[in-house]
């Protein structure tokens, strides 16, 4: 190709320039003007220079909508129009503004079920809540207290071995080196130093030496099946306290903790049942630690043997009575002497 083709300015034609104009439309050739180049600054070329003014332009008159616009959007309107009434109709909602409302009906909230402990632990929960519970019990406790606790550090061990039944107790109470015999008949109460000493009548017995109920087990919540275990060959429901449970320190210890500094912030209450909800022991345990510490502790065991068969205790005479033994079985309770 000749270094002399250009492309015409007009109709874009490409022609050689020694030959003449653009053959198609005839306008000449002219070569571009070569720019001098500016010695100076770059501020000083494009800055100081004034823009050229700009010619305004016609002004355009707005365009109107197109018909076919306000065509388009009626057909929206009619069409959500009817989906409207469609959902009124679906609805019910028939007769206008005026028509009547339809019947409200108000929806009571469904009670929770009521938490319920198998039967058989229910039965074992009504026998020692029961004031007129039967039974041969022994308990076996241990107190350990520190002088933060107690006022002074201490070992107390507390026993006891008696019978239940109708109201009425009559057992041997045993803290640490000093035994008692208690009996509470019909309200009434007398006791006793063993083996050689006259019972005598006493106004009132604290309220801790008193054996039923046992534990305070009030309420189902405080009470929660832990499993089945088998135990001397028998299988037994274990039972375990929850945390809602609050007992009666002294009435567990069969002690006087009334003035302790320093209660238990754990502690546990395990009962044995039989499958027919008839308990056979029970342990509890309570402490406070500091480290490794025991501020507090208690330890109490409860055996229950005989349960369910009526005792006869009797209002004790004069004479000497003897006590129920350790190994007391299952015949009649004897009955204190009138003498």
């Amino acid at each position: 190709m000749s270094e002399n083709m250009v492309r015409c300015g007009r109709c874009h034609e490409v022609f050689d320039t020694e030959l003449g104009p653009c053959p198609k439309c005839g306008t000449p050739y002219k070569a571009p003007a070569i720019q001098a180049p500016f010695e100076g600054l770059f501020t000083e070329r494009y800055g100081a220079a004034a823009p050229e003014p700009v010619a305004p332009g016609a002004p355009v008159a707005p365009r109107g909508r197109d018909r076919t616009t306000y065509l388009i959007w009626g057909g929206v309107g009619l069409i959500s129009a009817a989906v409207v009434l469609a959902l009124l109709f679906s609805l019910g909602l028939t007769g206008g503004l005026g028509a009547t409302p339809g019947p409200v009906h108000e929806v009571a909230p469904a009670a929770l079920p009521a938490a319920t402990l198998p039967p058989t632990v229910e039965s074992t929960l009504s026998q020692l809540n029961d004031v007129d519970f039967s039974a041969h019990v022994t308990i076996d406790g241990r107190i350990v207290m520190t002088a933060e606790a107690g006022g002074k550090a201490q070992t107390i061990v507390v026993q006891f071995d008696g019978i239940v039944s109708g109201g009425n107790q009559w057992g041997t109470l045993k803290v640490g080196s000093k035994v008692q015999e208690i009996m509470v008949v019909n309200g009434d109460a007398y006791v006793r130093t063993p083996p050689t000493g006259k019972w005598s009548g006493v106004t009132t017995v604290p309220s801790y030496k008193i054996i039923c109920p046992l534990f305070g087990l009030k309420d189902d919540n405080y009470l929660a099946m832990a499993g089945q275990e088998t135990v001397a060959g028998q299988a037994l429901n274990h039972m375990r306290s929850t945390h809602w449970w609050s007992p009666e320190l002294s009435r567990l210890a069969l002690y006087d903790l009334s003035s302790l500094r320093l209660t238990p912030d754990v502690q546990s209450l395990d009962i044995w049942s039989k499958a027919d909800g008839t308990p056979v022991s029970a342990t509890y345990d309570g402490t406070n630690m500091a480290g490794n510490t025991t501020l507090f502790g208690l330890h109490v065991e409860y055996k229950f043997s005989d349960v369910g068969v009526a005792q006869t205790i009797a209002a004790p005479g004069a004479g000497w009575t003897s006590s129920p033994g350790p190994n007391y079985g299952s015949s009649a309770s004897p009955v204190p002497s009138a003498k």
